[in-house]
């Protein structure tokens, strides 16, 4: 077991975030593999919600698709909404204010831009 944390350790410091995807649809078993890494993978919302709030959906798109079309200004409503109700508790809350300033900037620019990074990017989301 402790090999195993060790590995894991080691996975979890090497890995980064690459934005250079390649063009075409990737083939289905790709998919479903990185589908089953992220049921695999930790998120915050099982760290503070409960099991009845616990859910995942993945949802596969192919870039300038009519599914993706409709997507994009679903997601800028929903910053827009996140933007709002954070700039609110924060008003209100001042340890909130100190550690959600940088992501509510990040929201903004989303905003400002109207593109999400990673929304149309790539050949499939």
């Amino acid at each position: 077991m402790e090999q195993k944390n060790v590995c894991l350790d080691q996975v979890m410091a090497e890995r980064r975030s690459h934005r250079m995807f390649q063009p075409g649809f990737p083939p289905k078993e790709a998919i479903k593999s990185i589908i089953h890494a992220g049921l695999l993978a930790p998120f915050a919302a099982a760290a503070v919600g409960n099991l009845n709030d616990y859910f995942r959906r993945f949802f596969v798109m192919k870039k300038d698709s009519r599914s993706m079309a409709a997507t994009a200004p679903l997601v800028m409503e929903q910053v827009t909404i996140m933007i709002q109700g954070l700039e609110h508790e924060m008003e209100k809350d001042p340890v909130l204010r100190t550690k959600a300033v940088s992501f509510v900037r990040l929201l903004t620019r989303m905003k400002e831009t109207g593109r999400v990074p990673g929304i149309g990017d790539c050949s499939a989301l």
